[in-house]
Parts: C-alpha cells; sequence; structure tokens
C-alpha cells in the first residue's frame, strides 16, 4: 500500500505483476555465475519450495540444510540468478539512522525497538561469517559507514536518539559515534557542506556473487535444484501439499516460501493492501582519480531523503538515491528520470571525487518493497495458504533485513525456536487485522 510510513509515492493498492522480461543491467550481472542460467533435470515434487533465488532463498537453504541435510529444495526463479531486488542493490550492509529510534519506540514499544534495532545490526557479523565458512569471493570488506547530514534537525534528533537508545541499552548506543569537528568530517570524505555526521560499524560486498556462491555449493553438496527462466503461475491447495504451477511445468510440495520480496503480493495479493513495490535507483561512478575512501558514507539531507556511496576495491563508487520521484512500481526495466539526474549531477557536486572527470558506467533499477508499518512478513500464511509461508518486504533495507529474517523463517519451518527474532514481524492474524483498520482508514 503506497500509505507506507515514508509517505512518498502515489497512493493505491498494486498488484505488482511478474517480472519484467527485459530488466536494466545492474553491474553486479556483468560476470555472471556458471549457474546464471541453470535450469536443473526437472523435479515433480520436492520436501521444499523456494519461489525467488536472492539473499533471502540463499540464507533459507543454508539454514535448512545446516539443520536437515537430506531436504530436497527446489529454487524456482522467474529470469536469471539472483537477478531481483539482490542483485541490484548497493551491495552495503549497514543500519538504518539512529533517528529511527524514536519511529520504532513508538510504534513497537521499547522493549521491540531494542529487538529490531539488534536484529539489523547482528547481520554484519552473520553474513561475515557465512563468506567466511563457505570461502566465498564475494569482495566482503568490513570498514566505517558514515552517516553524514546537511540538515541540522534531522543531525540534532538522530543524537537525541542515541542518548535516549543509551537510556535503555548502553551497549547498543556504543556502536555508533558522533562526529562533528571539522578534521574528522574530512577524514571521513565527508562534503565540506555537512554539519556532523554518525557513524557505525558496515561492510560492503558483491551480493550477486555472495548468492551465486552459496548455491553452487549447495548444488555440490545436497539434493538442490535450481530453475531459472520458470516463472510461477499459480498455487494449487490440497490437504497434504500444494501444487506449484509453472511456465514449465507443475511441482508439489509440503511447503512452499514465497521469498520474492517486491513480487511476493502478485502470488499472495492479501499482502497487497499492506506492501508497495517501490522502485530504486543505483549507478556505479568511476572518476579519474586515485582517490581512496574507506568508509561509506550516507548523504542524509533529511531523515527520508538521502544518497548513499560505497567504494569498490577497484575504485568505482556505488551510488543509490533515497527519495521523491521514485515509483511506486515493480517494474525494473525501466528506470526514474529525477533520482537517475540527480545521482549524475548533485552528487558530483557535493562529493569531491579529486576529478571533475567521473564517468557512469552502469545505471539501473531494483524493485524494493516498503510495508503498511514498517516491518517485513516472516511466517506461515494464515487461513486457507496451509502449505504456504512468506519472507519478504524488507522497507529497501534488506541487506539488514533478509538474512536473519530468512534464518527464523526456517527455524519456523522446522519447528525450531526463533530465539530473540523480532516479534513485530511474523505474520499475524492480530497484526493482519490492525494493518486492514489502518488502510481503511487512509482510503
Amino acid at each position: 500500500m503506497s500509505t507506507s510510513p515514508d509517505g512518498i509515492y502515489e497512493p493505491g493498492i498494486i498488484d505488482p505483476g511478474l517480472p519484467s522480461n527485459s530488466p536494466t543491467q545492474p553491474f553486479w550481472l556483468s560476470q555472471p555465475s556458471k549457474i546464471h542460467n541453470l535450469q536443473s533435470p526437472w523435479p515433480n515434487q520436492a520436501d521444499i519450495i523456494i519461489i525467488g533465488s536472492g539473499i533471502t532463498a540463499a540464507s533459507l537453504t543454508r539454514t535448512l540444510y545446516t539443520h536437515k541435510p537430506n531436504l530436497h529444495i527446489a529454487i524456482l526463479e522467474a529470469r536469471a540468478l539472483c537477478s531481483g531486488a539482490t542483485g541490484r542493490n548497493g551491495g552495503h550492509c549497514k543500519v538504518m539512522s539512529p533517528g529511527v529510534w524514536f519511529e520504532r519506540q513508538h510504534a513497537y514499544g521499547t522493549a521491540e525497538a531494542l529487538r529490531v534495532m539488534r536484529f539489523e545490526h547482528a547481520h554484519l557479523g552473520e553474513l561475515a561469517q557465512c563468506v567466511k565458512e563457505n570461502e566465498i569471493q564475494c569482495d566482503l570488506r568490513l570498514h566505517e559507514g558514515v552517516d553524514v547530514y546537511h540538515d541540522q534537525h534531522t543531525f540534532r534528533r538522530a543524537v537525541r536518539a542515541l542518548e535516549d537508545m543509551r537510556r535503555y541499552a548502553p551497549d547498543l548506543a556504543e556502536k555508533y559515534t558522533v562526529y562533528t569537528s571539522k578534521a574528522d568530517l574530512e577524514a571521513r570524505h565527508c562534503p565540506v557542506e555537512s554539519i556532523g555526521a554518525i557513524s557505525m560499524p558496515s561492510g560492503s560486498m558483491w551480493p550477486y556473487k555472495f548468492v551465486t556462491g552459496l548455491f553452487e555449493k549447495y548444488l555440490h553438496d545436497h539434493n538442490f535444484t535450481i530453475q531459472t527462466n520458470t516463472v510461477v503461475t499459480d498455487i494449487l491447495e490440497t490437504p497434504d501439499y500444494g501444487i506449484v504451477k509453472t511456465t514449465r511445468g507443475e511441482i508439489k510440495a509440503p511447503i512452499i516460501i514465497h521469498a520474492t520480496n517486491a513480487w511476493m503480493s502478485h502470488l499472495v495479493p492479501e499482502l497487497q493492501p499492506f506492501v508497495s513495490p517501490v522502485r530504486a535507483n543505483v549507478q556505479r561512478h568511476v572518476p579519474d582519480s586515485s582517490i581512496r575512501v574507506d568508509n561509506s558514507l550516507w548523504l542524509r539531507y533529511a531523515e527520508h531523503d538521502y544518497d548513499y556511496m560505497v567504494q569498490r576495491p577497484d575504485g568505482a563508487f556505488i551510488i543509490g538515491r533515497a527519495n521523491t520521484g521514485r515509483r511506486a512500481t515493480s517494474d525494473d526495466g525501466d528506470m526514474d528520470v529525477l533520482p537517475q539526474t540527480h545521482l549524475r549531477t548533485v552528487v558530483p557536486a557535493l562529493f569531491d571525487f579529486k576529478s571533475a572527470n567521473v564517468r557512469v558506467t552502469h545505471a539501473w533499477s531494483g524493485c524494493v518493497a516498503f510495508t503498511q508499518d514498517g516491518n517485513p512478513f516472516v511466517g506461515k500464511w494464515p487461513g486457507e495458504r496451509r502449505h504456504q509461508w512468506v519472507c519478504g518486504a524488507y522497507q529497501g533495507i534488506g541487506m539488514v533485513r533478509a538474512f536473519r529474517s530468512a534464518q527464523a523463517l526456517a527455524r519456523m519451518v522446522l519447528g525450531l525456536d526463533v530465539g530473540e527474532f523480532p516479534r513485530s514481524m511474523v505474520i499475524t492474524t492480530d497484526r493482519l487485522r490492525r494493518l486492514d483498520l489502518s488502510v481503511r482508514a487512509k482510503l
């Protein structure tokens, strides 16, 4: 629903439809994996079917195989492997500005807000551990993530949020460092117009290589099948299993997991009032200079208005935009004029690349999913979809929400305890009822 908390998109309930047949080409897919278009031998039946092949699907598969290595898991992907949001994002693993603390505290209460914040911060360590234990070559780099503020009100609010957070969780507040001196700001390549900055642990990686690296391992070690270029058209329910209809045939399984993020409400239309597909915009900039930026940057003009910048080992910058001008759509075959123009002009005007010659080698879009209450949907879908589970709609910050959400869902599927997973992210009839009342009030 386009009345989500960000409130910057045209209103209305949107069916995301199916993924575009001619999507824009992101930099991350410039070195395709050998399994990029894999179609394994067709299975008529599996233990678990996962629809989608991004970071959610990879994490689901990893956790499921950790506990039950003999499962037969089948991945269904409408296009090439990892060609959705994971293959189109900024490759940046960093939590949001500390200013969101107040919003979450108001929405969920202090205890749950702390669970959400800890949950997101824990992603960096989880991803790093996964990369190390599986020896995945995905350019993982751990560094300082710096929120650079250009608005005094937004900066002061973020500092107050840290002060309030420290009352309840000093260890969590200690993850952040506030910078105001000119020397500290210059050392982190903050634009001269900035008035302050707040840093936190962050990381970056080649997300496509991370996911495909895991999938290659599972294909070698487990009963694992991948069906790319296979569009799911419908799901039928029977007492014992669900039947997944695709453009290449049918597969049945007792457990079917929707892991398609912005597109999942097409097959689960009951989600459409609560989830908005939103098109994000990203570019790759290559300056004609030897500038090295060890930290990542989020240029914050207001709480919900920012650009992010991450430098890669080859010297290029991945830059993305979050602001008005984006569209509530699932079409990643097109781009948005204002954000793309902004990335080409405003960012180089603010940030000193140490060169006037900055080439844009790639420009692309990707679809994320915003929710009515700011939280993803994780769990078993109630009612008649007795064999269907959902894991997605990450509010545009999937790199600090998807991996551990999928871990929790896999444990739910296996009947295991999920620990400190935020309960506000779990699908319940009460949550859906509250969301329905909220949507009705705004229509």
